[in-house]
């Protein structure tokens, strides 16, 4: 459509990220980037569905909204089935069944591979994360929302810089652990190898 422009999402930026800059996003977000990626397959499963429903319209010739009239189906089945589907194809990274009847092909694609990463590396550090011995208790919860800095120094009996210092540390080894794993695992992403 002419006029429109499209919006910039948090997945086409993470896309253009280093893996240093993936690594601290995925940190400072860890607390709720889960809901955000599921969130964001929400909105993009819709925007799918509206790319075929329009598409299918206008081959159709109709100008309003197509209504069923054979008896032979569903359509509210048909639509729920392709949210499970959209979504399975959407995890499994095949772009190609997910992408049928939609204008917006390799902008999708690009999203739904960079989703895919960002859910793999999100793996990555959280089970890093997860491993931290109880050294590290207090960042943990911080990093989760479940406490302040100055909660923690409370709790540690400590000055609020001593407890900054300390979470710098403990996200430091984070980035440093998970670092490896992601130079990895980022060399076979799909974009990279220009599917």
């Amino acid at each position: 459509m002419q006029g429109v422009k499209d919006e910039v999402t948090f997945v086409d930026i993470y896309q253009m990220m280093g893996i240093d800059e993936k690594i601290d996003f995925i940190i400072d977000h860890i607390a709720r980037l889960d809901r955000m990626m599921n969130a964001f397959e929400v909105g993009l499963i819709t925007n799918i569905q509206r790319e075929r429903r329009y598409n299918r319209c206008a081959e159709n010739g109709e100008l309003g909204v197509r209504v069923q009239t054979s008896g032979h189906a569903d359509p509210t089945g048909n639509e729920g089935s392709t949210n499970g589907d959209l979504q399975k194809y959407i995890r499994q990274g095949n772009y190609m069944a997910a992408l049928k009847g939609t204008d917006n092909f390799f902008k999708y694609k690009a999203q739904i591979i960079t989703l895919q990463d960002m859910r793999d590396d999100y793996r990555i550090i959280s089970a890093v994360v997860d491993s931290m011995g109880d050294e590290y208790d207090q960042y943990i919860k911080y990093l989760y929302k479940k406490n302040s800095i100055a909660r923690a120094a409370d709790a540690e009996g400590v000055s609020t810089e001593a407890i900054k210092s300390r979470f710098y540390r403990a996200k430091k080894e984070i980035r440093e652990t998970s670092k490896a794993w992601m130079i990895n695992s980022n060399k076979y992403s799909l974009l990279k190898k220009g599917a």
